[in-house]
């Protein structure tokens, strides 16, 4: 069980005029000043893997995974887009990362309801079986690159709420995919993690943690917020600063034996990011060592 960041946490590709674009290698920097020693990969880092292995190995820090929006749930992407996947964990698995986060791609109106979504208005029988099915065939194909999935609840996108998590987990096979819980996120798009885990806890094999405003969600959803607007208005605060229910949930995670990631992701901050950082990390190695 260890502790990682992700580059988001400094460069967010969601918001990229609200927040000045930090050259990779400072962003890495301040990883490592804020007590990291592994991270995510992020599109603001270098796609040659001999470039990342220097950039990564000359600071110390490990590779363990990283992010990618699918569109499984049209049947006539589901080749191209397996394809697209299988080059990022080919990368990935060349600089030692194990874990493939994948979540559904979402599309423009999903991202303008985040967190108000209209359920009624979401994926068909006939999408759902398709999303399951390519998730199912991703985890079959990155096994022999010692590479794991992990199903990553999004805001934004057509599984974000409770409903459409379960639905996901229920469709999908156990033993190829597994779940990236985003504590977060799963906040914001309308429930807990801590009302999930008893059904599903065996199935986390990642986990991202960050906290969600109350009074911003609030916001957000009064006014009809964008994922991007929340974002910009700092919808995910410090650890423990909200009301994701943190605490419960990394007890839970421990009574049940989770040895993974905990992945925290501030994603957007009011103050300098490295000092964020570096309180969460506290925040979270307080919750693991009690």
């Amino acid at each position: 069980m260890r502790i990682a960041t992700a580059v988001v946490n400094w460069n967010n590709p969601d918001v990229p005029e609200v927040f000045p674009w930090m050259p990779y290698g400072e962003a890495l920097d301040h990883m490592v000043e804020a007590g990291y020693d592994a991270t995510e990969w992020g599109p603001s880092m270098p796609t040659d893997p001999d470039e990342l292995h220097e950039a990564l190995g000359s600071r110390g820090l490990d590779l363990v995974g990283a992010f990618v929006g699918l569109g499984f749930r049209d049947a006539d992407r589901l080749e191209p887009e397996l394809a697209r996947a299988l080059v990022i964990a080919r990368f990935l698995a060349a600089n030692g990362g194990k874990v493939l986060i994948a979540a559904e791609a979402g599309d423009d109106r999903r991202r303008g309801e985040a967190g108000h979504v209209d359920e009624s208005r979401g994926l068909t029988d006939e999408q759902w079986r398709g999303l399951a099915s390519g998730l199912d065939e991703l985890g079959r194909r990155i096994e022999p690159l010692g590479m794991a999935l992990a199903f990553h609840n999004h805001v934004g996108t057509y599984v974000e709420t409770p409903a459409e998590t379960a639905r996901l987990l229920d469709e999908t096979d156990a033993g190829l995919v597994g779940w990236c819980l985003d504590i977060g996120h799963l906040a914001f798009g309308g429930g807990q993690a801590v009302d999930l885990l008893p059904r599903y806890a065996d199935r986390v094999r990642h986990v991202h943690v960050k906290d969600v405003d109350a009074a911003v969600l609030a916001r957000a959803k009064a006014e009809s917020w964008s994922f991007g607007t929340a974002l910009a208005n700092f919808i995910f605060p410090p650890l423990g600063e909200g009301m994701a229910r943190i605490p419960e949930v990394v007890a839970r995670l421990q009574e049940v034996g989770y040895d993974g990631w905990y992945v925290i992701e501030q994603d957007t901050c009011p103050g300098d990011p490295t000092s964020t950082a570096k309180a969460n990390r506290a925040y979270l190695e307080g919750l693991l060592a009690a």
